[in-house]
C-alpha cells in the first residue's frame, strides 16, 4: 500500500520511513509536495491512503477529489479529528482513523509549565530582562500550593496533569468529565462545571471539542469564574471565544491566560515568520504581558511524535490487511 503524506504533516514522509521495515515493506510512505487543499486532492496518484493534518479549511470537494484519485483511506496522525468531515466521508465511502493514544505526559507537562508561567509572571520577567530592566517589584508571583485548580476533561491527559500537579501540593484539585475514573479520584474530586467556575483559582481545559461545547469559554462563563482567575487551554481553540478572552484580560477578570490553541488558528497554521500577526484578536491578546500563546505545540515531543507515527503506520497496515483498523473513525 502506498500512503501519500501531504507536505503540511510535520516531518513529512521521512517521519514514517523507518517504519516500513516493521511491516515487511507492505506499506510505503510517499512524500506529496502539495498541501491538503480542495484543488490538490485530485492530484494524488497511485496512493491508496493519505495522511494529512489541518492546514486550511477544506470542503466536500477535497474528499470528492480523493475518491476520484483512488484513495480509500484518510489517516490523521493526531488524536483530534475535528478537521475531518466524518459524515461526508461515510457518504462517499472513505474510511478514516486517528492516533488517539500517545504520550499523555507531552500535553500534561506543558499544561503545568503554562500554569507556572502565568502564575509566576514569566513572560513579563523575560521581556523586562531582554530590555535591560532588572527591577523586581513588578513580577510578584503566586504559588500552586495556594490554588484550587480545576481540570475540565479528565481523561488520560487530564489525569496525568493531576498527577503532575499533585507534587506541588495545591489546596485542592477539582475535576469535571462525563465519565468518572477511579484513577482520577486519587488526585481530584469530581464536581459540576459550575462548581469549577465558582471555586477554582486556575482552570485547565483538557476536554474534547464538540459542536455542543463550542465557545464554552465566553462572556457568560467567564463572569461565573473567580475574579483574577488563571486559564490554561491546551485542548482545542474552538472551546474559547477569543473576543471574550480579550475582554476578560482587559477587565482584569482573567489574571493570566496561557493558550496553546486558538479558535482562529487555521489563519496562521504553517504561516512561519511573518511581518505582522494575521489574526487581529491574537495580536490584541499578545499586547498583554499576562498572556502567553504558543502554536499548538503542547503535544510536540520526541516521544509523542514517535507514538503518533507508530499508531498511524499500524492503522495503515491494518487497513491494508483487513480493511479495518483498531482506531477507526469511519467504518
Amino acid at each position: 500500500m502506498k500512503i501519500g503524506v501531504f507536505n503540511t504533516v510535520r516531518g513529512g514522509a521521512k517521519r514514517f520511513s523507518h517504519l516500513t521495515t516493521n511491516y515487511n515493506g507492505e506499506i510505503e510512505f510517499i512524500q506529496l509536495e502539495v498541501s491538503a487543499t480542495d484543488e490538490n486532492a485530485e492530484k494524488i496518484t497511485g496512493c491508496e491512503a493519505v495522511i494529512f493534518t489541518p492546514y486550511k479549511s477544506i470542503t466536500h470537494a477535497f474528499y470528492d477529489g480523493l475518491v476520484k484519485a483512488g484513495v480509500k483511506y484518510v489517516l490523521t496522525c493526531t488524536a483530534g479529528f475535528d478537521h475531518l468531515d466524518i459524515e461526508y466521508m461515510k457518504k462517499v465511502g472513505l474510511k478514516s482513523a486517528n492516533a488517539p493514544i500517545y504520550s499523555p505526559n507531552s500535553v500534561a507537562e506543558y499544561a503545568v509549565l503554562s500554569l507556572l508561567a502565568i502564575l509566576r509572571t514569566y513572560k513579563e520577567q523575560i521581556h523586562r530582562i531582554d530590555s535591560n530592566n532588572f527591577a523586581l517589584g513588578f513580577t510578584l508571583g503566586r504559588e500552586i500550593r495556594n490554588q484550587v485548580i480545576g481540570i475540565i476533561g479528565a481523561g488520560r491527559i487530564g489525569c496525568t496533569t493531576m498527577k503532575c500537579l499533585s507534587g506541588f501540593g495545591p489546596k485542592e484539585i477539582l475535576a469535571n468529565d462525563i465519565i468518572e475514573h477511579n484513577e482520577v479520584k486519587k488526585y481530584a474530586k469530581y464536581v459540576s462545571i459550575e462548581e469549577i467556575y465558582e471555586k477554582c483559582d486556575a482552570i485547565i481545559f483538557h476536554c474534547n471539542y464538540t459542536n455542543e461545547n463550542h465557545h464554552m469559554i465566553n462572556d457568560e462563563t467567564i463572569a461565573k469564574m473567580k475574579d483574577g482567575v488563571y486559564i490554561v487551554n491546551v485542548a482545542r481553540g474552538g472551546l474559547c471565544n477569543t473576543k471574550a478572552l480579550i475582554r476578560g484580560i482587559q477587565s482584569g477578570k482573567i489574571a493570566g491566560l496561557a493558550i496553546d490553541v486558538l479558535d482562529e488558528e487555521n489563519e496562521i497554521r504553517n504561516a512561519g515568520q511573518v511581518d505582522t500577526c494575521p489574526v487581529p484578536e491574537l495580536e490584541e491578546l499578545l499586547k498583554n504581558q499576562n498572556v502567553i500563546y504558543t502554536p499548538h505545540s503542547a503535544f510536540y515531543t520526541d516521544q509523542a511524535l514517535q507514538d503518533m507515527s507508530d499508531i498511524t503506520a499500524q492503522n495503515a497496515y491494518e487497513y491494508k490487511t483487513t480493511g479495518a483498523c483498531s482506531f477507526e473513525l469511519v467504518k
